[in-house]
């Protein structure tokens, strides 16, 4: 069986093999949404000091610009309410997109319920 002594034997090494070529690098992950979420954290705890703020010293204090800081805070609630739900679509950082997530909805939510009735108590 002359064949069968052509073959290498598979137990040794390999002689005269050319190196692979390196495969590509992966490309960026998508859904990587950790600074939409951290924004979305932060803007929220914003708004929450700033309503616990509110509740806590609106019998004390007289604010002169409470208009534009309400106006300010309302858009922070809805910047955190948007990217609150942009994080949903986040593949990586699962438990930070949540965080996100929840930080938006709540800070958005305690806006519409503290800051509408409060501001409009402050305004009249």
């Amino acid at each position: 069986m002359p064949a069968d002594d052509e073959l290498p034997d598979s137990l040794e090494p390999g002689q005269n093999v050319p190196p692979r070529d390196e495969p590509p690098a992966p490309p960026t992950p998508r859904g990587d949404l950790r600074a939409v979420s951290i924004i979305a954290i932060v803007t929220g705890v914003i708004v929450v000091a700033w309503h616990i703020f509110l509740v806590s010293v609106s019998a004390v204090a007289e604010l002169d610009q409470f208009l534009w800081i309400q106006i300010g805070i309302w858009a922070l609630a809805v910047v955190s309410f948007v990217l609150g739900i942009l994080s949903l679509n986040a593949r990586m950082a699962r438990e930070l997109a949540a965080a996100g997530f929840i930080s938006g909805v709540a800070a958005f939510l305690l806006s519409i319920a503290i800051g509408l009735f409060s501001g409009a108590s402050f305004l009249t």
